[in-house]
């Protein structure tokens, strides 16, 4: 095959990136891989097509190689291409992601082992990459490519704990040597591969008889039998691996610990982070070296406002805590966290973290042992007072406030937590006021999640919950349209108290304020609410349904609902009826409920409504209330079998349901080029005529206005393809892609959806000419207007090429034919209009040998995409 240019490469990428298993369901997987990795050595690919084209291994690698073998193909042409980039500073992006895309592969497919040369020779380069600390061998710019090989190993060693572990002693030298930035990468491998070494030897009994020096002086090859046997370390779960070094081992070790932690000062907070927590797990195991060696870094971890370097001081408290903190300690962090909720110069989310932290606080002496969220015995009502919320927070900030507030009132005893509770109240009805006031949906949500924290924690206290709902039918009453919240806080408090009697009684309390209602107050506006929250209480079989089915009737009989023949609103109706017939005590609503789906099924307008007030009425009628329930709740698509249970009485087809639902096709069926929409080869002959084809495009990226459906009437295998013609509206001019998908009928009646392949919107077709007879005299205006200027967007470029004047004579007529303002002997002046307002004019020309155009334009960042087009376009010559 031969070798595509760039632009075909993108199209091919992006539109496997979309949609992966569509796009290999037609082309071969080995086919596509390999084109991958042959055009990975082409020269006429520029680096960043390049990086993209590996991108495809770092995140679909199990698509790409599926299996075993195909993987070890893979890394070795990769490790290949590797070894011959050029190492300059060029080629150091593409060099970084060939070493991921190695390791991602290897490890996915489960190749690397002591088994595979490849994986071999793969780990012994990342130690050889490594091994030029200081940028010695080849310079600064290499280092980019030292940290990423630090991460392939610190990554492998990740995967295959104690892979690294026969190595600590020159690992150990090179972190100490290495005075570049790239330190903290080898500070952090170091660390990772001690940890696991000493978790390797703590699983073995009894003490270490010298095995921990050897290990930490060891120079030997890689462990590839590591992962054998191996088990998570969670130090703080009880279930620990202890070690017992000689003395002299433990001052060997300590040490070491000592110099890392010395380190520390050297790293972002995140590696901070990720040194500390090795080093913990490492004196977890170790039971020889004392906690106390942290205290250096407490002094410093107390004082900061990092979360990251804050969250390893509750992770050092979650494994140590009584060995190393305090009391004072422990009542210090709690306060610490109470000021950092506060903290001005914090963002929301980082308060909520450290509100989090105190519901999840590591204590000396937990009271009970519930992962889930817990009260600090030490967190007081006082300690607390600051963190009360107000209606200038953030809705989360505000409901965070509340529950942890909410848990410490309950907690505690006496008028302090007793005015809390008055004070948390007043609060939720701050936010109701704002509600009733038609405040905004964020608003009217976050008051009702406060409404049921409230009821979660407060049920008990009957003043509280009846002026509640008192409130709540007040809001109901002046906002139907809140009905969706009002049923979701009774399913959600009546799930979380089960046997407490507040949600069924808000329910009577909303159904008799509905039933109540005169008809001539019942509107079409409001009564779709009424009539979801009627359809929710009547599954409720302690609440009575007489009054529900007797509004139902006084609003069908007494206005013109019927009439009207609204299918909504009849839906709404039978919906309330479905579950007044699986009430238990639907013996009582009997007659009414009869009379009720009598009178629709001859009045109501819409003869849907009609047939289906009719099936109800039958199965009241016919069916006993047994099995009224089970054929109500049966699935739509019935049981194991096909088999109809209502075959008698029901008249829908099977094939209904089908043909209401849209299908996918197996594959890619429709091609759509810029100009015209025609068929794939080897198309079913089932999708050979299709009728009322929806094109629907979905941008990739800003750069364009939405862009509205397209309909083609039909489109016939053999006849002429439709033209299709899509109307962009750039908001800038750059290159884009458009994900299509269309909708379509077959003449069997059934509707099918399927992806197009992307539509590429390349550069040139963005080309506008300039406007006639002016443009010669623009384009001199223009020219002398576009200087390069600092502080505009302006910017001049040169593009050169090899080339006679015959062959630019030809570029300039194929590509810019249109464009060309003014041709002076082998001189062209060539004119582009870029909408919404950008220009890029051009002077070309030949002299020795070499094509030259002199670029200038309102827009720099279209310099890139220009050079790009010159290139292709003066390759293909």
């Amino acid at each position: 095959m031969a070798e595509r240019s760039n632009s075909s490469w993108l199209r091919n990428l992006v539109s496997f990136s979309s949609d992966p298993k569509s796009f290999l369901l037609n082309v071969a997987v080995e086919g596509f891989v390999d084109d991958l990795l042959k055009d990975l050595n082409s020269e006429s690919l520029n680096e960043q097509t390049k990086v993209s084209m590996l991108n495809l291994f770092l995140e679909f690698p199990t698509l790409l190689c599926p299996d075993k073998t195909s993987g070890e193909v893979t890394t070795e042409i990769l490790l290949n291409i590797l070894q011959q980039v050029s190492p300059s500073s060029k080629g150091i992006t593409l060099r970084c992601h060939l070493l991921l895309a190695i390791e991602t592969v290897l490890i996915t497919t489960d190749n690397f082992n002591g088994n595979c040369k490849t994986a071999q020779e793969f780990a012994s380069l990342l130690m050889h990459i490594i091994s030029d600390i200081n940028d010695k061998k080849q310079g600064a710019v290499n280092r980019p490519l030292r940290a990423v090989a630090c991460e392939c190993l610190r990554e492998l060693e990740n995967c295959y704990p104690g892979l690294l572990s026969q190595r600590l002693e020159q690992l150990y030298a090179l972190q100490q040597q290495e005075v570049t930035s790239a330190h903290q990468s080898y500070t952090i491998l170091y660390s990772i591969a001690l940890k696991n070494a000493i978790h390797l030897l703590a699983q073995k009994d009894g003490p270490s008889n010298g095995a921990l020096k050897q290990i930490l002086m060891s120079n030997d090859s890689f462990l590839w039998n590591a992962t054998k046997d191996m088990r998570e370390l969670r130090p703080a779960s009880g279930e620990q691996l202890f070690l017992l070094p000689s003395n002299n081992e433990t001052k060997e070790l300590k040490s070491m610990l000592a110099l890392l932690l010395e380190d520390s000062y050297l790293l972002t907070s995140v590696c901070q982070n990720t040194l500390f927590w090795q080093i913990i797990q490492v004196v977890a195991m170790v039971r020889t070296i004392s906690p106390a060696i942290f205290k250096s870094q407490l002094v410093r971890l107390f004082g900061t406002k990092d979360i990251s370097c804050f969250h390893s001081i509750l992770q050092m408290k979650a494994v140590f805590t009584d060995s190393l903190f305090t009391a004072e300690d422990e009542h210090f962090l709690l306060q610490r966290l109470v000021g950092m909720t506060l903290h001005p110069l914090l963002s929301t989310p980082v308060k909520l973290f450290y509100l989090d932290c105190l519901l999840h606080f590591p204590e000396n002496r937990p009271l009970n042992s519930n992962p889930g969220e817990n009260l600090p015995v030490l967190l007081t009502v006082q300690m607390t007072a600051s963190l009360f919320p107000n209606i200038f927070n953030d809705g989360h900030t505000m409901l965070c406030r509340q529950n942890l507030l909410s848990m410490v009132y309950l907690e505690n005893e006496g008028f302090h937590a007793e005015r809390g509770i008055g004070y948390l109240f007043e609060h939720l009805m701050s936010l109701y006021s704002m509600v009733d006031k038609n405040a905004s949906r964020e608003t009217t949500a976050t008051f009702f999640r406060a409404a049921y924290l409230f009821v979660r924690y407060f049920h008990f206290c009957e003043k509280y919950m009846e002026n509640l709902t008192r409130s709540l039918l007040g809001l109901y009453e002046t906002n139907s349209t809140l009905a969706p919240y009002f049923i979701n806080l009774i399913n959600q408090t009546q799930v979380l108290l089960e046997f407490q009697p507040w949600p069924v009684s808000l329910s009577r309390a909303l159904q008799r304020q509905i039933v109540e209602l005169p008809v001539d107050q019942v509107t079409l506006k409001n009564l779709p609410w009424h009539l979801k929250v009627l359809s929710r209480v009547a599954q409720e079989n302690t609440v009575p349904q007489t009054c529900t089915v007797m509004f139902l009737r006084k609003v069908v009989t007494q206005s013109d609902l019927c009439l009207k023949g609204d299918w909504g609103l009849g839906n709404a109706l039978l919906s309330v009826c479905k579950h007044v017939l699986q009430h238990d005590h639907l013996n009582k609503v009997f007659m009414s409920l009869a009379d009720l789906l009598q009178y629709l099924m001859h009045h109501f307008a819409d003869i849907d409504i009609q047939d289906r007030s009719r099936l109800y009425y039958i199965l009241l009628t016919n069916v006993s209330s047994d099995k009224l329930g089970k054929i109500l709740n049966m699935s739509p698509t019935g049981g194991q079998t096909k088999a109809r249970s209502l075959s008698s009485i029901m008249t829908e087809s099977e094939n209904f349901s089908t043909l209401l639902t849209i299908h996918n096709t197996e594959k890619t069926i429709l091609l759509l080029s810029p100009y015209q929409m025609n068929f794939k080869a080897d198309i079913e002959e089932k999708y050979q005529k299709l009728f009322c084809i929806i094109l629907q495009f979905d941008l990739t990226d800003g750069f364009y206005e939405p862009i509205g459906d397209i309909i083609v009437p039909c489109l016939y295998m053999g006849r002429k393809a439709p033209v299709v013609t899509v109307n962009l509206v750039p908001k800038d001019p750059y290159p884009s892609y458009l994900i299509v998908n269309a909708t379509f009928s077959t003449q069997d009646g059934l509707t099918y959806h399927t992806r197009l392949d992307p539509l590429p919107v390349s550069f040139p077709e963005l080309f506008v000419p300039f406007p006639s007879p002016a443009s010669c005299h623009l384009f001199y205006t223009l020219w002398n207007a576009l200087k390069s200027d600092d502080l505009k967007d302006n910017e001049e470029s040169i593009f050169c090429y090899k080339m006679s004047e015959s062959s630019l004579h030809d570029v300039v007529l194929s590509y810019f034919s249109k464009f060309v303002v003014s041709h002076k002997g082998h001189e062209y002046k060539i004119g582009l209009v870029l909408p919404p307002r950008f220009h890029i004019l051009m002077c070309a020309q030949v002299q020795d040998g070499t094509a030259q155009f002199h670029i200038r334009t309102d827009n720099w960042k279209l310099l890139p995409h220009m050079n790009a087009h010159l290139l292709d376009v003066s390759a293909n010559t």
